[in-house]
């Protein structure tokens, strides 16, 4: 998100991780030899996940600026250095019977810490010089942007002044007027200023 990558990549990504996890479960429950090919499957899905995060999140952060491009290069290779330790986590323990289950615990739970907590902590310190709307976060009905030529706007104003979308005419228009107002009808001014 703090690469302002299109939803679609978000959840293709989320996606992907996911896929990674559940193989990783799965290849580690199974007995058999068939283990190691859903530890594949599971290290396929995480270069899909390494590549979005190095190649179209960096992409998508230097359009963004210099120093948020700066600051994500560095937490995505701090986090990408982080889970490519989890597949040989997974190849001594589960893989391989190598390591024993005390030090299966321990390597897991230092990942899950420094790869979990202590990384988006710093990766949220990392961003603190950075002003937040550059992010372009947003949300809800009642939000434009400097971009929006007013077709949001027309089509907020026209979606509830009109009483549709199921809602009683009383409460769309009561909505309409009192709050839209207040930001739809001054948000044209603004973002041609």
């Amino acid at each position: 998100m703090t690469a302002g990558l299109p939803l679609s990549y978000l959840f293709f990504t989320i996606f992907a991780d996911l896929v990674m996890i559940e193989t990783g479960l799965m290849g580690a429950l199974v007995t058999s030899r068939y283990k190691w090919g859903f530890f594949s499957f599971g290290c396929a899905a995480m270069l899909f996940v390494f590549w979005v995060l190095i190649g179209p999140g960096r992409k998508s952060a230097r359009a963004l600026g210099d120093d948020v491009a700066k600051e994500y290069t560095k937490s995505c290779l701090i986090l990408s250095f982080l889970w490519f330790l989890y597949p040989i986590a997974w190849g001594l323990a589960d893989g391989g019977n190598v390591i024993s289950p005390d030090s299966e615990m321990v390597f897991y739970g230092v990942l899950d810490v420094l790869a979990k907590p202590c990384f988006l902590a710093y990766h949220i310190w990392s961003l603190r010089n950075i002003d937040y709307e550059r992010f372009q976060f947003q949300s809800g009905y009642f939000t434009t942007s400097s971009h929006d030529d007013g077709k949001f706007t027309r089509h907020v104003n026209e979606k509830y002044a009109n009483g549709t979308n199921g809602v009683a005419n009383g409460h769309a228009n009561g909505h309409a007027n009192g709050h839209a107002n207040g930001h739809i009808n001054a948000a044209p001014a603004v973002a041609t200023a």
